[in-house]
């Protein structure tokens, strides 16, 4: 008998033992849905996507669902209708958002400023490699944008105000979109100029119809603009107040894939992950892993409150936004210092 009751104890206290390790499992495996806006098509997404097919944002908690957002206003109103917890946009975007009363905040960084001009192939260029001279070879072109009152044309502005143009008066501005509508208006010559973001540049360039003019990413063009963080982690402060973990988990995940991005011996599965991604037209795959590459050192984790200085004054001196950005107001205090020594 007693060896019996003994046996029982031990079976009681052995289940109980088993209840307890599967409550902690449950509780330590346990996914927080999230549903995160991107960019489809762009290169700057790939902190996104890596962490989501590296399994990085299971790991770190979360149960992504990716929502596919076409630009900035879209991101932000996808945002303020509660259909994605998270995106990234640009401090225009977000200070253009604050002053039509949607209070939403940068959690962390993405990428470094990633715009490319590109002209047609056949235009004359006889200052190229002298800024801000060579903008000026561009007068009497129509400029193409993705859309009237776009970064892009923010930033082709301040190009044309450093060549002392006239933005209102010496161009002509065309809305045209991105690279899938772009490039073609550009071939057909309905362009001749164009602010656009990777693949667009090497595509444009490797067919034969378009030559770069100036490479923001190298530091080339306005220089308040050099190395400038261009995007972060945008969110709701109502969001991050009431739902902090999402995005400690988030940060989390982002840092495993930037270490993963950045690591070498990963290049070849980065190559194929992105190949299934950004449309890449007629590239090779040569040219293909050269664009990747050379992206490669624009992603970052943070947002330097420097940085959301400069990008202030610049809006409101070209009149973007009504009122300089406050960044102790868009930083959350919990947004990464430095990027990961991986």
């Amino acid at each position: 008998m007693k060896i019996g009751f003994l046996r029982g104890r031990f079976l009681t206290a052995a289940l109980a033992l088993v209840l307890a390790s599967g409550q902690y499992v449950a509780a330590a495996t346990e996914l927080m849905p999230v549903n995160i806006g991107y960019y489809p098509g762009q290169i700057y997404t790939t902190i996104i996507w890596v962490s989501q097919v590296k399994g990085f944002y299971k790991e770190a908690g979360l149960d992504p669902t990716l929502i596919s957002t076409a630009n900035g206003p879209l991101m932000n109103s996808e945002l303020a209708s509660g259909a994605i917890d998270l995106g990234i946009n640009a401090p225009s975007q977000l200070g253009v958002a604050r002053e039509q009363g949607l209070d939403v905040v940068f959690a962390a960084g993405n990428a470094r400023i990633p715009w490319v001009l590109v002209a047609r192939s056949d235009v004359k260029l006889p200052h190229k490699g002298k800024y801000p001279d060579v903008i000026g070879d561009l007068t009497g072109l129509s400029w193409g944008v993705y859309g009237r009152g776009s970064d892009g044309e923010l930033f082709m502005r301040m190009m044309a105000a450093d060549a002392k143009l006239d933005p209102d008066k010496d161009i002509a501005w065309i809305g045209v979109g991105g690279p899938a509508t772009g490039l073609p208006a550009l071939q057909t010559n309905r362009i001749g100029a164009y602010l656009t973001l990777e693949p667009a540049p090497i595509i444009a360039k490797s067919d034969g119809y378009g030559q770069i003019v100036i490479d923001l990413r190298k530091g080339e063009g306005p220089g308040d603009l050099a190395g400038i963080v261009y995007q972060g982690i945008e969110a709701r402060r109502k969001t991050i107040a009431e739902r902090p973990e999402i995005f400690r988990r988030t940060i989390k995940a982002h840092e495993q894939a930037y270490c993963w991005i950045k690591n070498p011996a990963n290049f070849d599965e980065l190559i194929f992950i992105l190949k299934t991604r950004i449309p890449a037209g007629n590239l090779n795959d040569e040219q293909f892993r050269a664009m990747v590459q050379q992206n490669l050192s624009d992603f970052t984790l943070t947002f330097p409150r420097a940085q959301i200085e400069t990008w202030s004054r610049l809006l409101v001196s070209h009149k973007a936004l009504k009122s300089p950005i406050n960044p102790d107001e868009i930083l959350w205090r919990e947004m990464p210092q430095q990027d990961p020594k991986c």
